[in-house]
């Protein structure tokens, strides 16, 4: 290779893998590198079993915070912390519950749903000075109440991808104890507030789904 052609094949070497990995923060390449394959791995047992023919893209991100969500591109997101919190079947099913979301149109709809309550703040703000104020009262009431029964329709979709994919709907149920565990001892409750449902809800829908199925 002439020396011309090495900076660029190895910028581009560079990219190709960090392409999967978001917000480093230092973090060794070999080790983004395996964190990548990890997501990647649970990401595609799910897709493999269940849409063969389309394509998601796995990224990890850095961030001192646990989380897992999935944006435009067919993109299915998680947080380093978190895929390091759970085993192998656990991630499996985050991926089937962040991919239900995608598949059921939950982000356009949740992003929607903000985008036009936050136009109509905007137009109210004109004619009457203050008002656009009040949206970070109103807005997270109204995009918050929207997605309770979006985590619910993602967990049941999710339990079907799951059992697609030689899955038991039980990997589901240690995902949300891990959750609550991380919660602390304080009782949740759903207020009109909340943009989940308590774990409790959700642990009990899968467990009718379990034994409906059994």
């Amino acid at each position: 290779m002439a020396p011309s052609m090495k900076k660029p094949f190895l910028f581009f070497l560079i990219l190709f893998l960090l392409a999967g990995c978001q917000s480093t923060n230092g973090k060794d390449c070999a080790g983004c590198a395996y964190d990548v394959f990890l997501w990647k791995t649970a990401v595609d047992t799910i897709v493999l079993a269940n849409f063969p023919e389309e394509e998601f893209n796995a990224v990890v991100h850095y961030a001192d915070f646990s989380n897992a969500w999935v944006t435009t591109g067919n993109e299915i997101n998680i947080t380093a912390n978190l895929l390091h919190e759970l085993s192998k079947e656990q991630r499996v099913a985050v991926a089937a519950h962040e991919i239900a979301h995608l598949k059921a149109g939950h982000y356009y709809t949740k992003l929607g749903v903000s985008i036009l309550t936050s136009i109509r703040f905007l137009v109210l703000n004109i004619f009457v000075p203050g008002a656009g104020y009040s949206e970070y009262l109103i807005k997270p009431a109204l995009v918050g109440g929207f997605s309770r029964p979006q985590e619910l329709e993602a967990d049941k979709m999710g339990v079907e991808y799951l059992n697609k994919a030689g899955y038991s709907p039980e990997y589901f149920l240690q995902l949300l104890e891990v959750f609550r565990k991380k919660s602390g001892k304080k009782p949740e409750e759903a207020s009109y507030f909340s943009t989940h449902p308590t774990n409790e809800e959700r642990m009990q829908q899968i467990i009718n789904l379990k034994k409906a199925n059994d």
